[in-house]
């Protein structure tokens, strides 16, 4: 069992990884690297790798090495095969060195680092993103709120009066995108607020964007080819949400299991982060409409 003490360090420790490997991943932002696509999802931004996405790996196992054998620690990560150690070890390290590359190889913002600790039993402890064009630094501990840049995270709790729908640019080609469009257009006419998209951004930085905004929500549906993200990019967030006391399930509107020993793929299931209740009811049942299609 980790103590207070311990998962402090291991935050900290965290912290330093993700920063280190976003300032490298800034500083190649406007250079040359080796691009590649691999096996994985079924969209494009789930296929493109580059020499940067390998060498950020690099940089934070460097970082969490020490502590990843004091610890017994497991490990996840999106750039080498699932040893399977997050099914032995009591916990893992859940890393995704850079999340939204198709933005980053793109010249584009939506990229990030992610590092999360989470239990054997698909419970984040620790999340830890870094935003390398921003400079911004999110940290939580379970129990402890989240800050950003060290300072006790802040929401807009403005008026809302503009739902922000957050979405991958994967789901416009999708055969149910009209039905999908026409719907939200239908709530947010009724419940008299305007309605905005916004496409481009890794799941990370969606997250991130729903909670800085009043009204809004990111949302992946199941589906059956694999994909739909995997553990990595949502192990960090999910803990955000938590100690925001915001909304994060799964595409049914349960609890986002983080560890599912078949598969890191999250197609099965989805992904749901809204910021109001009556927001997440609605894509509840959307999705259920549009599963039955």
């Amino acid at each position: 069992m980790l103590t207070e003490k311990d998962l402090n360090s291991l935050c900290k420790t965290a912290k330093r990884a993700a920063i280190a490997a976003g300032e490298y991943i800034q500083s190649q932002f406007d250079q040359h690297y080796q691009k590649e696509q691999k096996e994985s999802g079924d969209s494009l931004a789930s296929q493109v790798v580059t020499a940067v996405d390998f060498k950020a790996q690099e940089i934070i196992l460097q970082q969490l090495n020490d502590h990843i054998k004091q610890y017994d620690l497991g490990v996840l990560t999106e750039e080498a095969a699932d040893d399977a150690s997050r099914l032995k070890k009591d916990y893992f390290w859940c890393i995704d060195p850079l999340d939204g590359t198709l933005a980053f190889t793109q010249g584009r913002t939506g990229y990030a680092v992610s590092i999360a600790l989470v239990s054997k039993s698909g419970d984040p402890l620790i999340g830890v993103v870094y935003i390398p064009d921003l400079g911004d630094c999110y940290t939580c501990i379970k129990g402890k709120g989240l800050l950003l840049n060290d300072k006790a995270f802040k929401r807009n709790t403005g008026k809302a009066d503009v739902l922000k729908v957050y979405m991958d640019r994967s789901l416009q080609s999708t055969p149910y995108f009209d039905l999908l469009k026409k719907e939200l257009q239908i709530w947010t006419d009724e419940k008299e607020k305007k309605l905005e998209y916004q496409l481009g951004y890794g799941a990370v930085r969606n997250a991130i964007a729903v909670l800085n905004n009043p009204m809004a929500c990111y949302f992946k549906f199941p589906k059956k080819k694999k994909g739909g993200g995997s553990i990595w990019d949502f192990a960090a967030t999910r803990l955000f949400f938590e100690e925001l006391g915001l909304i994060v399930t799964d595409g049914f509107g349960k609890q986002l299991y983080l560890n599912n020993p078949k598969s890191t793929f999250m197609n099965q299931l989805g992904v749901l982060y809204a910021t109001d209740p009556i927001l997440f009811d609605f894509v509840v049942r959307l999705g259920y409409q549009i599963n039955e299609l």
